[in-house]
């Protein structure tokens, strides 16, 4: 599949919320969300090789995020900055030269882009 895939100097991967606390065993699973792992790293492999961008979003909320039931949202505590929960699946291939996308990081705001009031 990735032979039908161009990448050139104006294409870019983004890699959208592979959290610990979105797949098995986390706060907020989705059945066997982990199974995307091995093919996304494929793919980044593929776009490094290319010397394309990477980009990572992840959820980032502090404790008291409006979305968590406790503060009137309706889920429960999840991805919270600093935790097991908030890091990247740990097989997924993230780099420190990849750019990392933050969303939810303010207590008061929802966010459910990464294209929208992030860091």
């Amino acid at each position: 599949m990735m032979d039908m895939v161009k990448v050139g100097k104006h294409t870019a991967l983004i890699v959208v919320d592979v959290q610990n606390d979105f797949c098995p065993g986390g706060a907020l699973p989705v059945p066997d969300g982990d199974k995307v792992v091995p093919v996304l790293n494929r793919y980044i492999d593929f776009f490094r090789a290319a010397g394309a961008p990477i980009f990572f979003t992840r959820d980032w909320h502090p404790k008291d995020h409006i979305s968590f039931k406790t503060y009137g949202g309706i889920w429960p505590p999840h991805c919270v900055q600093n935790t097991w929960g908030a890091e990247f699946h740990p097989a997924l291939k993230v780099e420190e030269k990849d750019f990392i996308i933050s969303k939810g990081f303010e207590s008061s705001k929802e966010a459910y882009s990464g294209f929208e009031g992030t860091v």
